[in-house]
């Protein structure tokens, strides 16, 4: 697989997928597509291409950008794409070299899938490794389309020239009909063992499949069909990106541990509640295990005294190695999800059931545990049950590149400051787009205020 990850990155870096630039500027050296595409060999090193792609280079912005703005890093360097993000608020602009590189290597891997997707069904193959390749590839399309408008505000739902945006409704819609139709497939045509083999050996695309799809209804407030789909995963299965620590390195331990690290993880997961009289750090629980699994609390640093001065810690988890590896989804995001249907449709009770099967959990499969008492809040009121699942899913998920969207979807009412914010939850509601976006392709929409 090494042999074939090697060969391929070489071909995926060439930048062969459409992008939804207005500007094409064709790379002579590189494979035609009827090359890479023609048979199943080259489908299965493009989906290996694809996977390598994602899992080290777009999970990095994925993770980082998102979580300087709500708080999850602390930043000790005053460079200016960290400082920008960190003050958020109209200092961020479509050229902060972040906010482009998410949007950037988010298209370029939706990009990828849609090649295959377009080719798979032209290419005689057996039954099972085709539908492996289309249900990974509508699959990682879903993801990106996802993670787009959790930091967008609107996105192409395909690539090409002059791409058209959709709003984020139509764009998790989108979603959605992918993750469905590559439940189908798998359905009809179980997945080879092959495949499996040499393209998915560390992930488990059925229940990555559902546990997306769950988080996309979510989203979207489908709260029945949340329910119904989280229930279908299984939380004893393991669905994880591999890396080597060497050709292909853990990202998040690239930019956040190795070397002097320009961000670290705030110890209190960065997370900010407001008693009603302003923002203020949220005390973690004593004895919550979680903290002492995501970060190292023996090393005590602090970020720049201009972005807060707070106090961040070595970072641990799934990060603490070039060779870690990283959770495609993780079991208590199904509980967690369930919380939230359940406080939406009034159901109290079960919301807060729900709360402490993740406050009581010891026996997470990848140790995940909190290993708390029950929840002792007010289980009549929805809005402190929402906060108690905001705060939950802010530990729980720490650095998924979550956090943006469950501010912005639990905490609705709060309006970001247009001036410089070091303190909120969050210092803006979307990220302005790229602009090389805007200066390439006449459909980009204006920029969000904030």
């Amino acid at each position: 697989m090494k042999y074939i990850i090697k060969i391929f990155g070489i071909i995926f870096l060439t930048g062969i997928m459409l992008a939804s630039c207005k500007k094409d500027f064709p790379n002579i050296n590189a494979p035609s597509d009827d090359q890479i595409f023609k048979d199943k060999d080259g489908l299965m090193a493009a989906s290996i291409g694809l996977i390598q792609h994602f899992s080290t280079s777009t999970l990095a912005p994925i993770v980082e950008i998102p979580g300087i703005t709500t708080r999850e890093f602390g930043v000790s360097s005053t460079y200016v794409t960290p400082m920008e993000l960190t003050y958020g608020g109209t200092a961020l602009s479509g050229e902060n070299a972040g906010v482009i590189r998410l949007w950037s290597r988010l298209l370029r891997d939706k990009g990828m899938a849609e090649n295959i997707i377009a080719n798979a069904d032209k290419v005689d193959m057996p039954a099972g490794t085709k539908s492996g390749i289309l249900a990974l590839a509508k699959f990682m399309k879903a993801m990106t389309l996802g993670y787009l408008v959790m930091d967008y505000q609107e996105a192409p739902i395909n690539n090409g020239v002059d791409a058209k945006f959709s709003n984020r409704t139509d764009v998790l819609n989108a979603a959605v009909t992918l993750l469905k139709s590559a439940l189908g497939d798998i359905a009809a045509n179980p997945i080879s063992n092959d495949f499996k083999k040499k393209v998915i050996p560390t992930i488990d695309l059925k229940n990555s499949i559902q546990a997306f799809l769950a988080r996309y209804y979510l989203y979207l407030g489908d709260y029945q069909n949340a329910i119904a789909t989280a229930d279908k995963v299984d939380l004893t299965s393991k669905s994880e990106w591999w890396y080597d620590g060497s050709e292909n390195k853990n990202p998040v331990y690239t930019f956040a541990v190795d070397g002097q690290p320009d961000t670290k993880p705030r110890w209190n997961f960065g997370i900010m509640v407001n008693p009603g009289t302003g923002y203020v750090e949220y005390q973690p629980e004593a004895g919550d295990g979680r903290l002492t699994f995501y970060m190292d609390t023996t090393v005590h640093e602090h970020a720049l005294p201009e972005f807060g001065g707070y106090e961040v810690h070595n970072l641990k988890g799934f990060f603490d190695n070039g060779n870690s590896k990283i959770p495609v989804y993780l079991p208590g995001e199904m509980i967690l999800i369930k919380a939230e249907a359940y406080a939406r449709q009034g159901k109290l009770a079960e919301a807060v059931t729900q709360i402490n099967l993740i406050r009581e959990k010891t026996n997470d499969v990848f140790g995940v545990n909190a290993g708390l008492g029950a929840w002792t809040g007010d289980a009549t009121s929805k809005s402190a049950i929402l906060d108690q699942i905001y705060i939950q899913r802010s530990i729980e998920l720490f650095l998924t590149g979550q956090r943006f969207e469950d501010s912005r979807r639990i905490h609705s009412s709060f309006v970001p400051s247009p001036n410089q914010d070091i303190v909120s939850e969050r210092n803006r509601n979307f990220y302005p787009y790229s602009y090389v976006e805007r200066n390439n392709n006449p459909n980009c929409p204006a920029d969000p205020k904030i």
